[in-house]
């Protein structure tokens, strides 16, 4: 495995790009793309894209994982491009330097959180993307999490007492607290459902292999079969994979919740590889 730092693109973004052995290496398979997320540089949570990197170069597989524009060691941009539309812009800035320099014709991207986000705003507009990876990617309330949400709640007494307490009688030192320090907030502009329901349909139709990961850190998700029940017309339950694990942090930081990722991405990643595997002699 090598892996050297560069920096590409008319934004001068950096990256480490991650090649595997030559005897492993697959020839003319897909490459990887990693998208940070929010303030997040390459690196990813708890160093989670580094081991995914390694990993997939251990299954033969180029890998290049950048700085957005304005994080972690990449300039900021000179023009004022939305944020959304940067996201694009870059990732196909990345995959053309990929193309130039290692002949990679068609990518694997994804991300965490807003980098899943604009992983599936990338692969909508670029045709060379035959795979898409997730980690809490959009997702929409079904009435199967309504269930499994409030249900218990009903039936609980000190749900009761709590309800009735914040009420009645809300706690002095928590409104002192509110009012001397402001939280920090991220806000996720969700869209609407039947717009990804669009969006994920034209990539199944497209052949596209999806992998979606979804945490107990996504509010909004609960239980395993949601992202497929949230878009009964896709079979998402059928045409892609998805992962819920209800213990892990939205950032995936447990050592035991990185290991199911990357062992499921590095069984997943083989079908890109599987065609162009050389076969074994007898």
């Amino acid at each position: 495995m090598r892996e050297r730092a560069l920096v590409f693109g008319p934004a001068n973004l950096v990256g480490i790009l991650t090649q595997p052995d030559p005897e492993v290496a697959l020839p003319d398979a897909p490459a990887f793309v990693i998208l940070n997320s929010g303030i997040l540089h390459r690196v990813g949570a708890s160093r989670l894209y580094v081991r995914l990197a390694r990993t997939l170069a251990q299954e033969g597989f180029t890998t290049l994982r950048f700085d957005f524009s304005g994080v972690g060691d990449s300039e900021v941009r000179k023009d004022a491009i939305p944020v959304e539309e940067r996201f694009v812009t870059e990732t196909r800035e990345a995959m053309d330097y990929l193309t130039a320099t290692t002949g990679a014709s068609s990518f694997v991207v994804g991300g965490l959180c807003s980098g899943a986000d604009g992983a599936f705003f990338t692969s909508l507009e670029d045709q060379r993307v035959v795979g898409l990876w997730q980690i809490d990617a959009f997702c929409y309330r079904t009435p199967g999490y309504y269930r499994r949400r409030y249900l218990p709640k009903l039936v609980d007494p000190r749900a009761w007492a709590h309800s009735i307490k914040v009420r009645v009688a809300p706690d002095a030192e928590e409104e002192r607290d509110e009012e001397q320090f402001v939280k920090p907030e991220y806000r996720r502009i969700i869209p609407p459902q039947e717009v990804v329901g669009d969006g994920l349909g034209s990539l199944l139709d497209r052949g596209v292999a999806l992998y979606f990961l979804f945490t107990d850190g996504l509010e909004d998700y609960n239980y395993a079969e949601q992202h497929a029940e949230a878009f009964p017309e896709l079979d998402l339950g059928r045409r892609s994979e998805i992962r819920y694990i209800p213990e892990s942090t939205h950032m995936v930081t447990g050592l035991e919740h990185q290991e199911v990722f990357l062992s499921d991405v590095r069984r997943w990643a083989r079908r890109f590889g599987a065609a162009r595997r050389e076969p074994v002699p007898a």
